[in-house]
């Protein structure tokens, strides 16, 4: 969602705060409300065979929520802040009514919830991608910026793919001796951006064609 569109809401029902670590809602919980990350980051996850696996991590102007509100149906993933944040929360009656009276926010709402759709497809190529080298290095070019940062620290990365923090770091050391990335406190540099599409059978015009 655009800053506007953010603001517009605020105008609309306010705000809430949560510190860092705390859940906006658990998995199961009834989806009364819909929810856009105004600051800070969250990440949305649920346990898949034993291990706790983030499936998304959310940063402002994000929207979550929505879709099991639309549908009646529970939360499917624990959403929990991974810093102090502040969350606009609304009913989804209160939603449908404000959509219904302001038709470029109806449209720019589902503009974002494509969008969103796109990014989980993206995240189950992350986690289709092949061995954990694999996997790691397709997340690694997907959130890297422009300037080639990525900031995930281990513990997320090792989150993201179901993984043990302890062979997340193995292969971020590797692809650090290969001059691959570099590690820095809580970022990731890409040095070798076709190193890391070569694990993943990805040519760099196909790469650059996504982006």
């Amino acid at each position: 969602m655009g800053e506007h569109d953010v603001e517009l809401l605020v105008d609309q029902v306010g705000e809430q705060s949560y510190a860092g670590g705390t859940f906006v809602f658990r998995r199961g919980d009834p989806s009364a409300q819909i929810h856009i990350l105004r600051t800070g980051t969250l990440e949305l996850s649920r346990e898949v065979s034993g291990r706790q696996v983030a499936l998304q991590i959310l940063r402002p102007g994000d929207v979550f929520g929505d879709v099991p509100a639309f549908l009646g149906e529970p939360e499917p993933f624990d959403a929990r802040a991974l810093e102090d944040c502040t969350v606009l929360s609304l009913d989804a009656a209160a939603l449908f009514s404000l959509l219904q009276t302001r038709p470029l926010l109806a449209q720019r709402w589902f503009i974002s919830l494509a969008e969103r759709m796109a990014g989980l497809q993206e995240r189950l190529v992350d986690l289709l991608a092949g061995g954990l080298e694999a996997q790691l290095a397709s997340i690694l070019l997907r959130e890297g910026s422009e300037s080639g940062d990525v900031r995930f620290t281990q513990d997320q990365l090792a989150e993201m793919l179901g993984a043990a923090r302890t062979s997340v770091q193995r292969v971020l050391k590797a692809l650090e001796a290969s001059k691959v990335i570099e590690l820095k406190y809580r970022r990731i540099i890409l040095l070798d951006q076709e190193a890391l599409q070569a694990l993943i059978g990805v040519d760099s015009q196909e790469t650059e064609s996504q982006n």
